[in-house]
């Protein structure tokens, strides 16, 4: 009991505790559905105790399980259907971007002003005795969080012009604290203590954030509980938390209610945390268990959720600025020392003397220059103990610094100082030692030159083929090209194959809106919740979308996409509401996701043996073919000239034609100026073998791909590994030559501290996870899109296949890299998916498939560009200019998107049966070329 959490286990409906027994009462299905039809005054929300914002938001309707009923039955089936997959290297599948996609539809009906924030950290309590506070316990991680934000009232004109705006202080906000941006004049900070958030943050604080339902895993749901009993305790708040422990690789969500002590506590400790749960796993809503997977469960866990429609208003209600001022401070967070204690009440008479001893030498230094600055008593290790400001008081972690199994962060570490490692004296440290100091300079001094992260390569700048490692260098000496989708109708067969390329590229992803396409999903049973969302698709005028190049979508397809409807429509609104919380409070790239992971799961269809959908996976990279090349040094000059002829022809191509666009002109002029720089470089080159071998020595040997879907070959392992009896000699092999390293479990629930369980809850509820089973418009693929009007065979059942191993030869369909909405990051997911194309166009080669494409998924936010990467004799070319992106908060952009994941699935199949024609040919070990920097 690291945070002196006192645990109520629940056997019966009738074993809730008094504090909780009346929010435990939502857990009766019809007691909830009754509730939401009678109170139908609660719709309407109350008036703040603080100023929120300019105006009120219109109420939201009452809603009903029933009215997600399409959503809650494609989130069990697709559940369900994860459950059957195979678990490479008993790896566990991340189950969250289907049932959080649903906890997000459901939560947002709450109120009008509800907060929905997903993988959020937050700051974890301090324990009750100090001295057990675990050192790599920094911040927690939230899966999802419905609050109440209370944000910063606007200024007017009068008060803007009478106070100085702070520009600078304002651009440098917290991921989840208001954006200036979002008002037309100047934000007034909230004046609230450190111990009114729960949520870290930096800059001014322009928001707070009182959460409402908390979801998180076994390992968080805890401390994060207890942070929300005492972030409530200093707002005044008495209603008890609720809070959902859903494992990130299973099924299982169960409810836990927790409360505070009323009395007061001793001096110095911590008031007591409550939390009630079920004591066993037996599902049962009444006692707060529930299974996604199964749909009767999933109705009930809906119901629960939509009833706590009043508790979010009387939590709004409760929330008043002028109760945490008048309220005692509690000393809650484990990030910020108790001065108070540590000083022993003497703070003020310190700082008091501080500030004269600040002025006295400032005066002075306008004599001397040279006289040093006296410190803050809070740095002053002689004022503060190295025991009382060690870094479970005082989170400060150096990036150098690996704590096992946690999460970290640097918090406000000058440049100089992360870039180096070195702590700061008296803040989170003792003083290093001069024997530390040297042993330190000599080790690094003797450091050779080590491996850049693909994440740390893909953002470096690109110069060129110079002499440092950059993009170009490392797709140049693998003889890779980036091209336009732009037809040579003078040439159609370029020895890049262009025109063939162009070709498949549009028949994998154009699209042409039709009155059946309107008509089927017009009939189409969904989710009353999302009625408005299908109104605008159907409202969509049948003319608008007509080009040349588009294809009629199968009648097959549609039938599949209408199905689930749901599913899609539900995707659309998620991914507007993520955009509209963005632009207030900042996003990261993790919870931009779930829209896109639940989109590939629902609609490339996972089933065992035919395709599959591998979320974070770890890929091996294609090595250095100039390295391994004693005669590329000599071809170099050609080569660069032979592109430089590519993108001439591509420039000339567009003239007189329909794509005379001007974005994509300007595009390919770059893409012609840059060959030419090409060209130019490798003519100035010096002693290339000597550079190209430094590149290859420092370039990054693997990447982490946010999704890979894939076609599985259960066979084609044992026809590779027959000649090699040795088992271990065999995992090598695999290892090496894989493009995919292995399978571990793609999202641990282990976002603290490895190791055995820290609660006697975590205990319980880990055996219950699971019921069932250069120019910088060259580097970014949104700048043009082929379709001048910006756009925005189902498949069949097969014979089932027995359960692929572990060692199942994994065929590349479509990568994925996302990030979130910033024009900043786009150029590093490019480059990161160039890597990702390239090794797998080079594995592919491996097996001595060649002219056949690999597809990519950028994206950047709610928007995705698909790009696409072949081999064509030894070299390689990525399209990735003029392609087609689609913006999934636009219904129709996202009906198209889902269309093109059928089509992959069936050019996956056609690459699976390319392959497997080849395994007739004896491939094994031997004759198999090693294609990794691995090998």
């Amino acid at each position: 009991m690291v945070f002196s959490e006192v645990v109520h286990y629940v056997t019966q409906p009738t074993d809730w505790p008094e504090p909780v027994r009346g929010i435990a009462s939502l857990l009766a299905p019809l007691h909830c559905a009754d509730r939401l039809a009678s109170d139908e005054h609660l719709a309407s929300p109350s008036k703040p105790s603080e100023p929120l914002a300019a105006r009120e938001a219109p109420a939201t309707r009452s809603y009903t399980a029933m009215d997600f009923q399409g959503l809650i039955h494609s989130t069990a089936a697709g559940l369900s259907a994860l459950a059957e997959l195979p678990r490479y290297d008993s790896g566990e599948r991340s189950t969250v971007p289907l049932w959080s996609q649903l906890l997000n539809a459901l939560t947002k009906s709450l109120s009008s002003e509800v907060l929905i924030l997903e993988d959020a950290p937050f700051i974890m309590p301090r324990a009750q005795n100090p001295g057990s506070q675990p050192s790599n316990m920094i911040d927690g991680h939230a899966t999802l969080l419905a609050a109440h934000a209370i944000l910063s009232t606007p200024r007017t004109h009068s008060d803007s012009s009478s106070s100085s705006s702070g520009s600078e202080e304002d651009e440098d906000q917290s991921m989840y604290s208001a954006n200036s941006d979002s008002c037309n004049g100047s934000l007034d900070s909230l004046d609230l203590p450190f111990q009114a958030h729960m949520l870290p943050g930096r800059g001014r604080c322009l928001s707070a954030v009182v959460p409402v339902l908390l979801v998180a895993d076994a390992r968080n749901i805890v401390p994060l509980l207890c942070s929300a009993l005492y972030q409530r305790h200093v707002w005044g708040i008495r209603q008890p938390v609720v809070g959902l422990c859903c494992s990130s690789t299973g099924t299982i969500a169960t409810a836990i209610f927790g409360w505070l002590d009323s009395f007061q506590p001793e001096e110095g400790r911590m008031p007591v945390a409550h939390l009630a749960l079920a004591a066993d796993d037996n599902l049962d809503p009444l006692t707060g268990v529930f299974d996604f997977a199964d749909t009767s469960s999933a109705i009930c866990l809906a119901q629960f959720i939509l009833g706590l429609r009043s508790h979010f208003q009387d939590i709004k209600g409760a929330t008043s600025i002028e109760a945490v001022d008048s309220l005692t401070p509690l000393h809650w967070r484990s990030d910020l020392p108790d001065f108070e204690t540590q000083f022993g009440g003497h703070l003020e008479e310190r700082v008091a003397s501080w500030t004269h001893h600040v002025h006295v030498h400032t005066s002075s230094s306008e004599q001397s220059s040279s006289t040093p600055r006296t410190p803050s008593p809070l740095l002053d290790p002689a004022l503060v103990s190295y025991e009382n400001m060690s870094p479970q008081n005082l989170a400060i972690i150096v990036e150098e610094e690996q704590v096992d199994g946690a999460n970290t962060r640097v918090h406000q570490l000058p440049k100089e100082t992360r870039a180096t490692g070195e702590k700061i004296q008296g803040r989170a440290s003792r003083p290093p030692s001069s024997k530390n100091l040297s042993q330190r300079s000599r080790s690094r001094s003797s450091r050779t030159p080590s491996r850049i992260s693909n994440s740390e390569f893909a953002g470096l700048s690109d110069a060129g083929l110079v002499d440092v490692l950059t993009i170009s260098n490392w797709l140049f000496e693998r003889m890779a090209f980036t091209v336009g989708r732009i037809s040579l109708p003078k040439e159609p067969q370029h020895e890049s194959a262009i025109n063939e390329m162009v070709q498949t590229y549009d028949q994998m992803t154009a699209f042409t809106w039709s009155v059946q396409v309107q008509t089927i999903l017009s009939d189409s049973t969904v989710d009353s919740s999302v009625l408005d969302v299908r109104s605008e698709l159907l409202a969509t005028d049948t003319n608008i979308i007509r080009q040349s190049s588009a294809i009629d979508i199968p009648l097959e397809d549609v039938q599949f996409i209408s199905a689930r409807l749901s599913a899609l429509l539900h995707a659309v609104k998620g991914a507007r509401d993520r955009e509209g919380v963005a632009k207030l409070h900042g996003a990261n790239e993790t919870d931009r996701r779930h829209e896109w992971d639940a989109l590939l799961l629902t609609f490339f269809q996972p089933v065992p043996g035919q395709r599959d959908v591998l979320l974070e996976r770890e890929l091996n990279f294609a090595r250095n073919l100039a390295a391994d090349d004693t005669s590329f040094v000599e071809r170099a000059e050609c080569l660069t000239t032979e592109y430089l002829a590519l993108c001439t022809s591509q420039r000339l191509s567009l003239l007189g034609t329909k794509q005379s666009d001007s974005v994509i002109v300007h595009q390919a002029i770059a893409a012609l100026t840059q060959a030419a720089q090409f060209d130019g470089d490798i003519a100035c080159r010096l002693d290339a073998a000597a550079k190209i071998a430094a590149h290859s020595r420092t370039e990054p040997n693997k990447g982490r791909c946010d999704a890979v879907l894939v076609v599985p070959c259960s066979g084609a392992t044992s026809e590779m590994l027959q000649d090699i009896p040795d088992s271990k000699e065999r995992e090598e092999f695999l290892s090496t030559f894989m493009l995919i390293r292995g399978s571990k479990p793609e999202k641990n629930d282990t976002n603290l501290a490895k190791g055995e369980p820290s609660s006697q809850v975590e205990k319980l509820i880990q055996g219950r996870s699971r019921k069932s089973t250069s120019d910088s418009q060259l580097q970014d693929p949104f700048v043009a899109h082929p379709d001048s009007t910006r756009p925005t065979n189902i498949l069949p059942e097969r014979e089932s296949f027995p359960d692929p191993s572990k060692q199942d030869l994994l065929l590349p369909v479509l990568l994925c890299e996302y990030k979130r909405n910033d024009k900043s990051t786009i150029s590093k997911a490019t480059n990161q998916m160039r890597t990702y194309l390239v090794s797998a166009i080079t594995f592919l080669s491996a097996l001595d498939i060649t002219n056949m494409p690999v597809f990519g998924l950028v994206v950047n936010g709610t928007r995705g560009a698909v790009t696409m990467a072949w081999k064509k004799e030894e070299k390689i070319y990525i399209m990735e200019r003029n392609v087609r992106h689609y913006d999934i908060t636009d219904p129709l952009q996202a009906l198209q998107f889902v269309s093109v994941l059928l089509r992959l699935a069936r050019h996956g199949q056609r690459l699976r049966c390319l392959f497997e024609g080849k395994l007739h040919m004896n491939i094994s070990s031997k004759s198999l070329k090693p294609w990794s920097k691995f090998a």
